[in-house]
This record gives structure tokens, C-alpha cells and sequence, in this order.
């Protein structure tokens, strides 16, 4: 069990920053033993509880996925499931095959929304590039506490909208991002899926082994 006082620095780094490294007990602890020592897993249909990230190339990868538009190049920075009215809140990547030359970049929504007026946030209006269970929700990119990005998966639908993604990849493109390294099957970080945007550094060819366990968590416990 952690200390008291680490538990609170852990949980004012997970809120200041929007990520925080935690780590297996040991090799033989799963990847939904850590998950349940550390939070809440989400339940939602149809996704697994432990999804397993593998480096693939195009061909190789679904058309649909970021995998199958950038290969093994650097995944543009997002959040998981934007598409969706409500996404996930926490993310747990787990080590499983470690490639240190392969990096999650982390990057905080604060950087995003400099500057940004309420009246703007709340009238840019987004939608799922394709239907979700036959609907097109319309989106925001901050409301309610959670932010959301990408830049593939969710389209403007208004002008306002269509201006502020202008300007939100522009700040991305000149934000200076974490980068984090998992380097032993112990290693794991925890994302706030509400308020940090994460991607993917390229993968050289040597590097193609690496795997990573992804979990999703409705709340967190540090």
C-alpha cells in the first residue's frame, strides 16, 4: 500500500497535470489487478476491458483506425473516443513489451483554449465524422469539465467551429509536449481522458514488438 503522503502527491499530479506514472507490483500482476488497486473500470458494450495496442502498419491495420491512416508514424495527439457524447474518463496504458525509443506524448487542454471565450467554446459546435448508433450528435470541444480532440474523428459543423479547430491545431503544433516512456512490464501511467490529449511517437522498424495494455477507468483512487 502507498503511503499517505504519496497518495496525495499522486493525486494532485493526476489533477495538475492530467497524468500520473503508477506501477505493477510485479510482472504477474495483470493489467486488471492494477486496474482495480488504482480506480473504477469502465463497462461499455462491445469493448473489452483490456484492449491490446501492438504497432501495425497500414495494410495491416483496420481503415478505420488510426493504424490504418498513419501506419507506423506518429498518431496526431486526441482524445480517446471524442466521438462519443460521453468519453471515457481515465485511460490506464500498461507495459507489457517494453520500446524505449517509442514515446505517448501528453499534452494538457489548458494549452488548447488560451485565450478562448465561453461564448466561443459554446457555440463551435462538432460531430462525429460517422453516424454513432445512427445518430450525429452535435459536440463541443470543452463542456461540463471535459475537453475533447481529434482531429480525424470529430468534424466542425458550424463557422465558429471551423475557426476554432484553425486555431487549436495551430497551438498544438507549437505546444511542447510530455513525453513518457515505458520501459519495464512494471510501468504504467494513468491519463484524465477529460483533460490531457495523448498520442504516439513513430515506430522505428526495431521497435515493432512493442505492446501496451489499455484499460479504461470511470473514476480513480490514489
Amino acid at each position: 500500500m502507498m503511503e499517505g503522503e504519496t497518495c496525495r502527491d499522486l493525486a494532485n499530479e493526476l489533477r495538475d497535470i492530467g497524468y500520473v506514472r503508477v506501477k505493477a507490483i510485479s510482472p504477474d500482476e495483470t493489467t486488471l489487478e492494477i486496474a482495480r488497486r488504482f480506480g473504477s473500470i469502465s463497462v461499455i458494450s462491445g469493448v473489452a476491458p483490456v484492449q491490446e495496442l501492438v504497432p501495425r502498419t497500414v495494410e495491416q491495420a483496420s481503415a478505420s483506425s488510426y493504424g490504418g491512416m498513419y501506419g507506423l508514424g506518429q498518431f496526431p495527439l486526441h482524445t480517446d473516443m471524442a466521438h462519443w457524447h460521453v468519453p471515457p474518463h481515465y485511460l490506464l496504458l500498461r507495459c507489457v513489451h517494453p520500446a524505449a525509443e517509442v514515446k505517448t506524448l501528453v499534452l494538457h487542454s489548458r494549452y488548447m483554449f488560451c485565450d478562448e471565450d465561453e461564448i466561443t467554446l459554446r457555440r463551435a459546435l462538432f460531430r462525429p465524422r460517422r453516424r454513432l448508433d445512427g445518430r450525429l450528435t452535435s459536440l463541443r470541444l470543452y463542456e461540463n469539465g471535459r475537453c475533447r480532440w481529434d482531429p480525424v474523428f470529430i468534424v466542425p459543423i458550424t463557422d465558429c467551429a471551423v475557426e476554432l479547430r484553425q486555431r487549436v491545431l495551430a497551438r498544438i503544433e507549437s505546444a511542447r509536449t510530455a513525453e513518457i516512456s515505458l520501459e519495464d512490464p512494471l510501468d504504467c501511467v494513468i491519463l484524465d481522458n477529460w483533460s490531457v490529449l495523448h498520442g504516439r511517437t513513430e515506430v522505428p522498424t526495431q521497435c515493432i514488438h512493442r505492446r501496451v495494455e489499455r484499460l479504461y477507468l470511470d473514476s480513480v483512487k490514489l
